[in-house]
């Protein structure tokens, strides 16, 4: 898919929405946690626009092995609300019964690959399944996410060794939030992360990541390469992550914060600005998109905490594909109710 220079008024609409529902959602989100209503989470705030270049590059055959911080991206390729709440509160509609822990998403439908908690664990996978397709001859590439701290991971080296190795088409984009969790990027590596890939024999490209413009541009360059064919491509997206790290870290006590929500740097109100100074949009349309994601997401979220949790029962299903005599033995013991 091209669309840098071909960017229709559309398009950078479908955009600017995905990534107000995006920071909407990541703030409700927030908010659910803190009264107890979910129990944990990983913010995406401030690394929209990235996530959302991807999302429009990618075509719709291509597998995306996504890190625990990709919103934006999920919204980009049609992932619905309500699957992200499921999910969140493990309720009984929930993709994966309840049994990964908030925004350890998994959605085959839009072929997203299931979220790996320890850092950079997903990246060889990635290489994996780029085999896989290979050898089936499957059509589409894979796309896998990650932040500047899984570069220091043996994971992150093993993963681009082989892939350029054997030469898979498998685009790796770092987000560079430019914090390890509370470690700056400057103190967890020495070396520039696009040129990681240059010892192994994989080009690289840093780009502006909190511009969409900028994102698409860069991005488009290193998914031609990985599409025709050439290899593995990296790219590292300078981004920032406004606030935590997670739900659980306190970033004032290690940092002040650079870009905040709804500051001239904030992407959001970049491309915002961007948008109104080409006569795109008004200042009615931002208001009036603002208060559509709000009123979706506060009512998605109130339909969604009406669905029962998943039944504890199930934690016996799908562990094998037929059932053994000890299984059924140990549900019937278990004392868990149907």
């Amino acid at each position: 898919m091209t669309l840098v220079g071909n960017l229709s008024d559309d398009q950078a609409i479908l955009a600017y929405k995905n990534a107000v529902r995006a920071r909407t959602l990541d703030l409700k989100i927030i908010s659910a946690q803190r009264q107890g209503i979910i129990g944990f989470h990983v913010p995406s705030e401030g690394q929209e626009m990235i996530q959302i270049a991807i999302g429009m590059l990618a075509d719709k055959e291509d597998l995306i092995f996504t890190y625990y911080r990709d919103l934006a991206l999920y919204l980009q390729r049609g992932v619905p609300i309500s699957l992200i709440f499921d999910q969140m509160l493990g309720n009984s509609n929930d993709l994966q019964k309840g049994r990964q822990m908030p925004d350890h998403f998994s959605f085959k439908e839009f072929n997203f690959s299931t979220v790996q908690s320890p850092v950079g664990a997903h990246l060889p996978l990635t290489v994996g399944a780029a085999y896989a397709m290979r050898y089936n001859k499957r059509k589409g590439i894979v796309i896998t996410t990650f932040g500047d701290g899984a570069t220091s991971t043996s994971d992150f080296h093993a993963a681009l060794n082989m892939a350029s190795v054997y030469n898979l088409s498998v685009l790796f984009v770092c987000e560079n939030n430019g914090w390890a969790i509370s470690i700056p990027t400057s103190k967890q590596t020495r070396a520039d992360i696009y040129k990681k890939g240059a010892a192994y024999g994989i080009p690289g490209k840093r780009v502006d990541g909190n511009d969409l413009i900028s994102s698409l541009a860069g991005l488009q360059e290193a998914f031609d390469y990985v599409r025709s064919g050439k290899g593995p491509y990296l790219v590292e997206a300078s981004t920032y992550r406004i606030g935590p790290h997670s739900t659980s870290d306190d970033p004032k006590k290690y940092r002040v914060d650079e870009i905040t929500d709804g500051s001239e740097k904030d992407p959001i109100r970049r491309l915002e600005n961007l948008l109104l100074t080409m006569g795109v949009i008004d200042s009615g349309f931002v208001q009036s998109t603002r208060a559509q994601a709000k009123e979706e997401i506060d009512k998605t979220l109130e339909e969604r905490m009406s669905i029962t949790p998943s039944n504890p029962s199930t934690i016996f299903d799908d562990v094998y594909e037929n059932s053994s005599w000890i299984q059924e033995e140990e549900r019937r013991d278990s004392n868990v109710a149907d």
